[in-house]
């Protein structure tokens, strides 16, 4: 259960500074400080609640008293928004120390705040916390209402932070509901709701959530026994959780490579290393998370032949365990739902009293009004009859219209939503930018899909010493181009990762014969000709040397304003290629300040131009390429991108466009 529970903390501290407009925030020693000085309660209140978040990542226990100061003074000066963020605050804090009870009772007074008051995004928050509890916490799958409610509101508002948080909510519902009851459909909803959080933070350049989605699309993976792909999710959320010393999640997800790695691979080190995490539980009173490492360390011990301390720590996990279970179903979220319901029904029933005693005071007053109003009432009853039998032909004719392009509709709502969640698959397959910019500063993907998902696709990755670098074409563009491209990605990583070969041309002879096998392009009289042209680079450790093989797809080599043209096979991968095909390598060596750049032939082969009708064709593009070389990465794909929009203008892309450059 301590995978989720860290979520709701950093999207909870998301939305408060979203909430104050905190954009940089200071150390934990001058907010106290200020805090001291401030004579403004108003001030007073929003420092206060900036200051238990600081907290909330390292010091729990100052987290909670600063939150419960926050709300004694929210009370005092009246602030419903305040009181209901301080309220919350607490509710995690109790959440993070199993006082599951605590916690429920106070997001449930929020939950009354905020629904009070009709503050919409405060409610969404609330409606979260409250799926969370009911769905993910006790499994109660039949109050998921919390949460699409919670989506509804957001999308509704456009509220990225909480857009954020419950794409977060609904991945880890489904991944749940898969884990325990073991049906693909609810696989496919958390993997799409992921990626939805996924694209929103990538879209909104929110690199720090990114963290959270991929230790949910890691779990996915591990829960299908694929576990290096799980490691590869794993690996990329620690980087992010560094990057942001976050020293919370860095435990969580080492304790997750630690057990990937050993379901791959017994050792000693990752004994170690879940040893150090349930310390670091223990020390920081993290029961939820200590009782599931205890079990992963249970299952460690045993796959190390280590019975007897398995045995140990299994039996201490079990005991745990029954007690977390036993605090997490105590509260009944029903009850709470009635209890509210009683207080505003009681209100409601003051309030009308009150309203009856003004109605006897004003019924003489309105009695003349009554009969005027009901012969005006008549005359609009005898226009409105003549209007509806009037217009009851025209409206007879107009239904089957309507109920046609309802279906219609529906339809093309069906084709888009299946287009858009494949873009969504294609998009997290394809690798972050940053491992490229990682491996060389100056760098660059010009990627522009013809359609909305795309038959061009680039991957690159460091393998051990050496990195890789490709472009790809698949045979046509949209829907058939990108199910290639997912055919061509798995058997250029299944060439790498699972088969070991290291060799560019033999990659791509590997390649072929694969691609041909899966599209079953068996003999000559096969009508399935589809395939791929492709350029692959591998760089040394050093990037001084360059091993470059191509089908049908050349290497541009800028060095000194001069362009040197590395021609690739005249063939393309599969299709009328035979397998025994064996494709050519060139080796280059590598200067500082080379320009190198792989790319397919949708940029040249775009029509438009100053005259109209015209193809950029290679000769431009390559003028183009030595003009930007000296530039940085960016400004080369910046100018690349204004160019081919300017040459394009009123005409449509022709296909899809990638280019890669590098500067060494």
């Amino acid at each position: 259960m301590f995978k989720f529970k860290y979520i709701l903390v950093l999207f909870y501290a998301f939305f408060v500074c979203n909430l104050f407009g905190q954009k940089a925030e200071p150390s934990i020693e001058e907010l106290k400080h200020e805090i001291e000085k401030c004579k403004d309660d108003s001030a007073k209140v929003k420092k206060l609640l900036i200051l238990a978040r600081q907290y909330k990542l390292t010091e729990y226990k100052e987290a909670a008293e600063v939150y419960q100061a926050a709300l004694d003074l929210a009370v005092k000066i009246k602030s419903p928004k305040a009181q209901i963020n301080a309220l919350n605050g607490i509710a995690d804090e109790n959440w993070n120390h199993t006082n599951y009870e605590k916690a429920f009772q106070y997001y449930y007074k929020a939950y009354r705040i905020s629904d009070s008051i009709k503050d919409k995004k405060c409610v969404a928050l609330c409606l979260y916390n409250l799926g969370w509890v009911a769905c993910i916490l006790q499994r109660n799958y039949k109050e998921d209402h919390y949460l699409y409610k919670s989506l509804q509101i957001s999308k509704k508002l456009n509220d990225r932070p909480g857009l954020l948080r419950i794409y977060s909510a609904l991945g880890n519902y489904y991944s749940e509901k898969f884990n325990y009851l073991q049906q693909k459909n609810y696989y496919d909803s958390a993997v799409y709701y992921t990626q939805k959080g996924i694209e929103v933070a990538k879209k909104n350049k929110s690199y720090g959530s990114l963290g959270a989605f991929y230790v949910t699309m890691g779990d996915l993976q591990y829960l299908t026994k694929d576990y290096r792909s799980a490691i590869f999710y794993y690996t990329n959320a620690k980087e992010n959780y560094q990057t942001r010393n976050d020293s919370f999640n860095l435990v969580l997800i080492i304790s997750k490579l630690a057990q990937s790695n050993t379901d791959i691979h017994p050792n000693a080190g990752d004994l170690n290393t879940l040893k150090f995490a349930l310390a670091y539980a223990k020390k920081n009173s993290i029961l939820d998370m200590e009782v599931d490492i205890l079990k992963l360390l249970s299952e460690a011990y045993y796959k190390n032949n280590k019975f007897k301390e398995g045995f140990d720590v299994y039996r201490e996990y079990v005991e745990m365990k029954k007690e977390l279970d036993k605090k997490a179903y105590a509260t009944s979220m029903t009850n709470l739902e009635n209890n509210y319901s009683l207080e505003k029904s009681e209100i409601s029933v003051s309030q009308l009293k009150q309203a009856n005693e003004i109605q006897e005071l004003k019924n003489k007053k309105k009695s003349y009004f009554i009969f005027a109003l009901t012969g005006f009432g008549l005359v609009v009853i005898v226009i409105a009859f003549l209007l509806f039998r009037q217009n009851k032909l025209k409206q007879q004719t107009n239904i089957q219209l309507k109920e046609q392009n309802n279906i219609i509709k529906e339809k093309k709502q069906e084709i888009d939503h299946s287009i858009q969640y494949a873009k969504g698959i294609q998009l997290a397959i394809l690798p972050e930018i940053n491992e490229l910019n990682d491996q060389f500063e100056e760098s660059f993907v010009l990627y522009k899909p013809k359609d909305v998902v795309s038959g061009d696709f680039y991957w690159f990755a460091k393998v051990e010493k050496d990195f890789y670098c490709l472009a790809a074409d698949c045979t046509g563009h949209g829907v058939p181009g990108a199910l290639m491209s997912i055919i061509g990605m798995d058997k250029i990583i299944q060439a790498i990762f699972e088969k070991k070969i290291t060799e560019p041309n033999k990659i791509l002879s590997y390649l072929n014969i694969q691609i041909k096998n899966v599209l079953k392009q068996h003999s000559d009289a096969s009508t399935q000709k589809d395939g791929m042209d492709i350029a692959i680079l591998k760089f040394d450790s050093t990037n001084s040397v360059v091993e470059y093989s191509g089908a049908n797809r050349p290497l541009f080599l800028i060095r000194d304003k001069e362009i040197i043209e590395y021609k690739a096979n005249k063939t393309a991968i599969a299709g009328f290629t035979p397998n025994d095909y064996e494709f050519i390598t060139h080796k280059i060596s590598l200067q500082k300040n080379d320009g190198v750049y792989i790319f397919t032939d949708g940029y040249a082969d775009q029509f438009g131009g100053p005259s109209g009708g015209k193809k950029i064709m290679t000769k431009k593009l390559k003028q183009m390429l030595i003009s930007v070389s000296e530039l940085p990465a960016t400004e080369q794909k910046n100018t690349l991108e204004g160019a081919f929009t300017e040459w394009k203008g009123g005409f449509e892309q022709t296909d899809d466009v990638l280019i890669v450059g590098i500067k060494i």
